[in-house]
């Protein structure tokens, strides 16, 4: 069941472990976890299975743009439709706050990622190139998608 998750360090440790199995070196720590909470802009929601996170989404909401920050699902629960579930419910919130977009980063070689954003209606509006300091990927590069709501 997808649902806003809300500050606690149970749930911030849990969502740690989504990002080590998900990211490896890449994943964001504790306190960027906690910065998250702390925005008044940002934004968690996720999928729960038996009182644990599974998946999480990070979004966002300034204005007229919801920034989708991180989407992470745990690798055993992967191409079950977890991650378009978590898409879907951030576009539906972000419009019902005003959004007139959902937008994001990807890396421009982490093609499944980039065919999920696709089949949920983002194109690619650019290229940034650079864009990661560091990345488990051999482009640093990152496709700006966008989703007109």
């Amino acid at each position: 069941m997808i649902q806003e998750l809300y500050f606690s360090m149970p749930t911030v440790f849990q969502l740690h472990e989504i990002e080590k199995a998900c990211f490896g070196k890449d994943a964001w720590s504790i306190n960027n976890l906690v910065s998250e909470y702390r925005n008044e802009y940002s934004h968690i929601y996720g999928e729960v299975v038996d009182g644990k996170v599974i998946a999480y989404v990070c979004v966002r909401t300034i204005y007229e743009e919801a920034q989708i920050c991180n989407i992470a699902v745990m690798p055993d629960y992967r191409r079950k439709g977890i991650a378009t579930r978590l898409l879907e419910t951030v576009a539906e919130v972000a419009k019902q706050q005003g959004c007139e977009r959902c937008e994001l980063e990807v890396n421009v070689e982490n093609i499944p990622a980039v065919e999920l954003y696709k089949k949920c209606g983002y194109e690619i509006a650019g290229t940034r190139v650079n864009f990661y300091r560091r990345t488990r990927y051999a482009s640093r590069d990152a496709f700006t998608m966008l989703k007109r709501l």
